[in-house]
């Protein structure tokens, strides 16, 4: 959960949720581990962000998507980026207000996990700092 949540820490200046709450279980891999392969994941910020996380790690049919609802529009992000502006349940402004934006993440799929060894090897900063996600892993277990 760490790889994806913590870019979007890292880009609106999170800090670490109030509240937190975890349902799921190994319902899938029944090889005596013990971090859940199927989970849901309920961050409630005091910046007023309430995270939902869903994972299925037993089945790669949606892939990995990340939706982030906003005021004024929605991103998706997958392989492709879009962005289409609207404002919705604001008195008197239209309920889209603009074209819809389109990118790509730039980046290939492992560059994440890349980035590590490579930060290692160089001795450079990982683009994302050991404590950003261990903060979240080690207050919370998950």
């Amino acid at each position: 959960m760490c790889h994806q949540l913590t870019f979007w820490y890292k880009v609106a200046g999170l800090t670490i949720p109030h509240t937190a709450n975890m349902v799921g279980g190994a319902y899938l891999w029944k090889d005596g581990r013990e971090v859940p392969d199927t989970m849901n994941v309920m961050l409630e910020h005091s910046e007023e962000i309430l995270f939902s996380w869903d994972s299925g790690f037993g089945d790669t049919q949606l892939g990995s998507t990340e939706d982030v609802l906003g005021t004024d529009g929605t991103v998706w992000m997958s392989r492709q980026i879009r962005y289409p502006p609207r404002k919705v349940n604001r008195p008197g402004l239209p309920r889209f207000d603009g074209a819809e934006m389109l990118g790509s993440t730039g980046t290939p799929p492992n560059a994440h996990v890349q980035n590590f060894p490579d930060a290692i090897r160089s001795g450079q900063q990982p683009n994302c700092p050991f404590e950003a996600s261990a903060t979240i892993h080690h207050q919370y277990g998950f």
